[in-house]
């Protein structure tokens, strides 16, 4: 069965630890249905082997309006969205600097992989998060992540850094369709809503913490 809403689809393309959490969140407060994000997560091995078909087909199946975090945040997936949902808006979320993205996923990673050391190949295939070995996936297939080279500075800045610059190369022609946000901006709250022809009783955005996501300590469905 296909689900259809009146609202076009929403999909957050943002690379993890850019806020996408506390934004998922706005919107689930605001009224948007947001898919859970461990559903989406469980079509990791699709989308390394590049099978978008069952990505499109999960999300036309969906009865959800918004999509965030993997696998509709990692590179190239949002061609694929555009392509299939013509009618879809795309949220990209960006962090104050690349060098500020990527000591915020190191952190956390080594919080919630290795007790606060830097996590090691080992760490990441022993994790039992969506299935065992599945961050290692992760980190391995997208971020060419190695067990000689973990969290290459380098890699993981030119990684982030390509794909702002294929999202804003691909959108260059349709501005409507894209909005880039930084949720830590006041102005980008207002923006946002403009974008989205939201109107809320908010007035800002959400803070969720890293530390926040660890301890699961707020109500928040589309993260179950």
């Amino acid at each position: 069965m296909v689900f259809k809403s009146s609202r076009p689809k929403i999909f957050c393309i943002g690379f993890n630890k850019t806020g996408t959490t506390s934004l998922g969140y706005f919107l689930e407060q605001s009224g948007y249905k947001v898919a859970k994000q461990r559903e989406g997560e469980r079509l990791l091995p699709q989308y390394i082997d590049r099978d978008f078909k069952a990505i499109i087909s999960y999300c036309k199946k969906s009865s959800s309006e918004v999509f965030q975090d993997v696998p509709f945040s990692l590179p190239n997936t949002f061609v694929h969205l555009d392509n299939a949902f013509p009618k879809s808006k795309f949220v990209l979320t960006l962090r104050d600097s690349a060098d500020q993205w990527y000591r915020s996923i190191l952190n956390f990673h080594s919080k919630i992989y290795n007790k606060g050391e830097w996590p090691t190949a080992e760490s990441l295939k022993q994790s039992k998060y969506i299935y065992k070995g599945w961050s290692w996936d992760l980190m391995h297939n997208v971020f060419d992540t190695s067990a000689e080279n973990m969290y290459s500075k380098k890699e993981f800045v030119e990684k982030y850094e390509k794909h702002i610059d294929h999202v804003r190369e691909y959108f260059k022609n349709k501005d409507d369709k894209l909005i880039e946000i930084n949720l830590s901006e006041t102005k980008d709250f207002s923006k946002l809503c403009d974008f989205l022809n939201l109107e809320t009783e908010h007035t800002e955005f959400p803070r969720i913490t890293s530390q926040d996501i660890a301890s699961k300590n707020f109500e928040c469905k589309f993260l179950k």
